[in-house]
């Protein structure tokens, strides 16, 4: 994915009239809201058992997604920040690998919501501010699509996350971002191969790599 490239702003009148201590406040605290695209691009694995057995040599694979991402954020102060995130839900399609080569199992459609709390680095231009962030995700399973695997169902699960990325404000309010993500998590699927029962335990661990707008209120 390119690098975006932002272009830095001159301070508004309305700050350079202001106290240091107003115009700190409005530089770096409040809400704030950030849209743009996401892809996310798993690291899949497996272990499955059918009637009761494993099966080996057995893995997935799962294609890559791309979907629209929203945060609502609040920065505290200059150096901590937290966001909610959420997606619009993506269907991923998973296959078998392996012992399971030419397997469909099914498709997923599912939405990642991650809490995340932000450290924002001291730089010389209050414009740009990379950051690092961590915190914990819940991926919610909404619906899934039957293929070789009959009754295929996915457990929603929780998991840990890492973020590194920065945002470069074009104006007082407005600017782009650009970060990635890491996720860790594994989830559980079940349901009928063969006209035996099968269960998965899955291996998910995506990275979602995210660009767009952000907008200061």
């Amino acid at each position: 994915m390119k690098r975006i490239l932002a272009t830095t702003a001159i301070c508004s009148a309305a700050l350079l009239g202001s106290s240091p201590a107003s115009a700190q406040q409005v530089e770096h605290e409040g809400w704030f809201l950030r849209g743009g695209l996401v892809g996310v691009y798993f690291d899949p694995g497996a272990d499955v058992s059918v009637a009761g057995g494993q099966v080996p040599g057995t893995d997935i694979t799962i294609d890559d997604n791309y979907s629209l991402t929203v945060d609502i954020g609040y920065r505290f102060n200059e150096n901590w920040s937290a966001t909610f995130s959420l997606g619009l839900p993506p269907e991923a399609e998973i296959e078998g690998s392996g012992t399971l080569s030419g397997y469909r199992l099914g498709n997923v459609t599912y939405g990642p919501a991650v809490l995340m709390g932000q450290y924002r680095f001291p730089t010389n231009n209050p414009k740009f501010m990379p950051y690092v962030g961590a915190g914990i995700n819940y991926t919610i399973v909404f619906d899934t699509d039957d293929k070789d695997v009959i009754d295929f169902e996915v457990d929603d699960n929780w998991g840990a996350a890492l973020q590194v990325g920065f945002e470069s404000m074009i104006t007082d309010r407005m600017g782009l971002y650009f970060d990635v993500n890491k996720i860790w998590i594994d989830t559980d699927a079940s349901g009928s191969l063969g006209g035996a029962p099968a269960d998965v335990k899955v291996t998910l661990d995506p990275l979602l790599v995210r660009t767009g707008v952000v907008w200061r209120f």
